[in-house]
């Protein structure tokens, strides 16, 4: 059960280049979506990574969205490798463009999920103390989001400024004439390491992994390029696609060691001089032939060591420990000729580690170096970190850190088996970090949406990976990192720069073009590999399965239907007992009206409360709703008086609605004899009854009559609009159908549904309204028009209290015998007792 307005078809995690596309994605297919993001402003890893010298290193013609082909032609970028700045620019640019800020609650960070078997939806909690529910769970939480910081003894007792590379703040940091440390030699701390150094007094860098780095040969980009650029994008998007790293680039057609010496350096000069990490790529086997890559090493050593003037600083600069392009090659702007500055000094960690940090600086094996100003370089808990720091839970209460304890598992790295309708946006398993990451989101948003479509095509609720196809895709995985030089660096991309965290090397390698194959062959095989589950729970999916049975409405006579109904229904309870239950007739506009008053055994006054059976417009009675107002009334703490208003077709509509204006005029004049407060009348409802508490309403606001206290409509009939989500997923199965309510229209309007006095929202306004109760069910076709309603209520004054009950279907209110209807009656019982209080 849940709160409408906490009520959603999906929740996105993150407002990143991920979170942003599938908010966009999945809201136009018409879904309800609510993001979270715990920075204040959209932009993941953008937002936060504001260190000195931050930019991208994929060209900023490809590190951007494509699916947008106007945004791709307005926008323009200002140089090659654009700066965090500038991206930040784009991405607000984006949520702007495309109205996505709404969607997100911002400054919340998502602390809890937890899946909910019996409704098949997750409960996301926030550390705002936010609690929603969502049929999807989209986590694009980021694969470089979750910042690490190393365990060093008395690292929180420095006295000076203490920054971290991925959790800049936004203010200015100045560096004139200060004594700045950096530690860690990655791609922040090379980025930030020569920008830092232009204005410090002293530079002390702390390098315990060297890495290799490229010159970035960074530059404005020309109008002219520009021009061309965007003339041939749609090429260029296709080419990045089918590539293996996502942007239009293909190496060498022949190894490093199938061509000659003179050859293979030519090929390497071209790469180095066009800049950047795409050097690993200068040939096809640079990176899974040892010999082949240290080819490529050694061309790069003799130019650091060109550029490094001090021989020794430069040996220490020099990796050792693992081949060239096995940990991602950074991309540098001046790096390496920092080193030649006088204000810059590098200390060696594998010779002389830290032994402490203390209030002035930090203190290693042979030297203390006096700081004001100290920088943690120190990356990330990489592609699993944003995740294992929020607690979720899927079926059975399994922790998804527990799942993953011995390393990642996914399916496609998009799914992981017992976490169903839960995708993972660039996760383990996937190309990831691997590829660029604007097309992989986008590829993994597409298909993630493209699935959700076909679960709401298909009618099935739940999509879930098995356990075999996790085994079998980790194997392969696992398999295609084999083959390469990858295993053999101690990177991030086996978890290394995390102690205690398992050695798996966790992205999918083998190339982003094969993968998205793959993908496709997936789900164009109906979802191979997952298991799709059906939307109703057992009890429930038992209680279709019986109600199935109910007559073709539109195969009988309306007299006829009215009497086989009668003859299936159960003998009446009389339960609960009453302190009055009395049949009265009054005349109304048609004849005689028959009414039906509840007074329970409470003290007075108590509120009245005007009820509408349902039935279609077109048969149901007093004796169908007995048990459900006796209930009401003892439970809620009100006289009830059931109306058995003229019915369909016999008494087209709006006849059925004069009927309630006579029976609410009646109330506010008699209700006080039977224990009723007057000034605290209420209209209720179910089904085409609530289509009556609502019209009614109108009536009264228009002609002046009783003060209306509050409506509760119970998954009320509102309009014929059969194009909506609900009538999509739940026209046909669900026992309220689709076919059906075209019927029951057409007996009751036949002439139209202009007025509204039939169709609550073709009223030119809905101001002045009651307070209401709009209480709907999941699998029922007219939910989404009742969350609408009760949405633009809301949006015209009335306080609204919207409740969506999951997993349930229409009429299941009326069915005590389910055992869920109880549970929600409760809640139902207590939202009318705040109405009327």
């Amino acid at each position: 059960m849940s709160d409408v307005e906490d009520c959603f078809d999906a929740v996105v995690v993150g407002a990143g280049i991920a979170g942003l596309y599938a908010v966009h994605e999945l809201r136009s297919r018409g879904l309800r979506v609510r993001g979270f993001e715990s920075a204040a402003g959209v932009g993941g890893t953008w937002y936060h990574n504001r260190y000195p010298g931050a930019r991208c290193d994929v060209e900023s013609i490809d590190y951007s969205y494509s699916f947008d082909e106007e945004l791709q032609q307005d926008w323009t970028w200002s140089e090659r490798f654009a700066t965090q700045e500038e991206i930040l620019r784009y991405l607000d640019h984006v949520a702007d463009r495309h109205d996505l800020r709404p969607a997100y609650e911002l400054s919340t960070r998502v602390t809890a999920a937890e899946y909910d078997e019996r409704s098949g939806r997750w409960t996301v909690r926030t550390d705002t103390a936010r609690t929603v529910s969502a049929r999807f769970l989209v986590l694009a939480t980021g694969v470089l989001s979750a910042t690490t910081m190393p365990e060093i003894p008395g690292r929180d007792s420095f006295a000076g400024e203490l920054y971290h590379t991925g959790a800049w703040p936004q203010h200015a940091v100045a560096f004139e004439g200060k004594r700045v440390g950096v530690i860690g030699t990655g791609s922040s701390g090379i980025q930030t390491i020569p920008v830092v150094a232009e204005t410090a007094a002293q530079v002390t860098v702390f390098q315990r992994s060297p890495n290799y780095s490229i010159p970035a040969r960074n530059h404005p980009l020309t109008p002219e390029y520009v021009a061309e650029i965007k003339a041939g994008y749609a090429e260029r998007r296709r080419l990045s696609r089918i590539s293996g790293g996502g942007t239009p680039t293909s190496p060498h057609p022949r190894g490093a060691l199938e061509v000659d010496a003179a050859e293979r350096t030519r090929i390497y000069d071209q790469w180095w001089e066009r800049g950047g990490y795409l050097f690993a790529k200068a040939f096809p086997d640079q990176t899974t032939n040892l010999a082949a890559n240290d080819t490529a090493r050694e061309y790069v050593e003799a130019k650091i060591r060109e550029l490094v003037h001090d021989p020794e600083i430069a040996e220490q600069l020099i990796p050792d420990d693992h081949p060239i392009g096995t940990k991602r090659i950074v991309t540098d702007s001046g790096y390496f000729e920092t080193y030649n500055r006088d204000n810059v000094k590098l200390v060696n960690l594998r010779r002389t580690p830290i032994s402490e940090i203390t209030p002035e600086g930090v203190r290693t094996s042979d030297a203390f170096h006096e700081l004001d100003l100290l920088i943690f370089a120190t990356g990330f808990d990489a592609m699993t970190g944003s995740l294992s720091r929020i607690d979720i839970r899927g079926r059975d209460g399994r922790a998804l850190r527990d799942e993953w304890s011995a390393g990642p598992r996914t399916y496609l790295g998009l799914a992981v088996a017992g976490f169903p309708n839960m995708f993972v946006v660039s996760g383990p398993g996937s190309p990831s970090v691997l590829a660029n990451m604007v097309l992989t989101a986008e590829q993994h948003v597409d298909w993630i949406a493209s699935c959700v479509d076909y679960l709401g095509e298909n009618r099935v609720s739940t999509i879930e990976a098995t356990e075999d196809a996790v085994t079998h895709w980790v194997a392969e995985c696992n398999a295609n990192a084999a083959a390469t030089l990858f295993p053999a660096a101690s990177s991030w991309y086996l978890g290394a720069n995390i102690p205690g965290k398992p050695r798996v090397f966790m992205p999918y390698l083998g190339g982003l073009g094969k993968y998205r194959a793959i993908c496709d062959d997936v789900a164009a095989a109906g979802y191979r590999g997952f298991v799709l589950g059906d939307p109703a729970g057992t009890e429930v999916k038992a209680m279709l399965a019986g109600l199935a049975g109910f007559p073709d409405v539109t195969q009988h006579d309306p007299a006829e239907l009215r009497a086989i109904i009668r003859s299936r229904r159960a003998p009446l309870t009389h339960q609960p007992a009453m302190r009055i239950a009395e049949d009265r007739v009054i005349e109304g506009p048609g004849g005689d009206l028959p009414l039906r008053i509840y007074a329970p055994h409470h003290d007075g006054p108590l509120p009245a409360v005007v009820f509408a059976h349902g039935g279609g417009f077109v048969f149901c009675d007093l004796d169908s709703h007995d048990e459900f107002c006796r209930s009401m009334a003892a439970a809620v703490g009100a006289v009830v008086i059931a109306v058995g208003y003229r019915l369909a077709p016999d008494h087209p509509g709006p006849a059925a609605m004069e009927d309630m204006y006579t029976a609410l005029v009646w109330a506010a004049q008699h209700a006080a004899e039977y224990g009723g407060d007057p000034a605290r009348i209420g209209v209720a409802g179910d089904s085409a009854g609530g289509n009556l508490a609502a019209t009614v309403c109108l009536a009264a606001r228009d002609r002046g009559g009783p003060r209306i206290a509050g409506q509760v409509l119970l998954y009320p009939v509102i309009d014929d609009d059969f194009s909506t989500e609900s009538y999509r997923r739940y026209g046909e199965g669900y026992y309220n159908t689709e076919t059906a309510m075209r019927w029951y229209w057409a007996q009751y309007a036949p002439d139209g549904t202009d007025s509204p006095y039939l169709v609550p929202t073709r009223a030119e306004s809905l101001a002045d309204l009651p307070p209401a109760v709009v209480a709907t069910a999941e699998l029922d076709p007219l939910c989404a028009s009742g969350d609408d309603y009760a949405q633009r209520l809301r949006a015209a004054g009335a306080p609204v209290t919207a409740h969506r009950f999951e997993g349930l279907f229409h009429g299941f209110l009326t069915i005590p015998a389910l055992s869920l209807t109880g549970p929600a009656r409760e809640k139902l019982w207590q939202m009318m007792r705040d109405l009327l209080a």
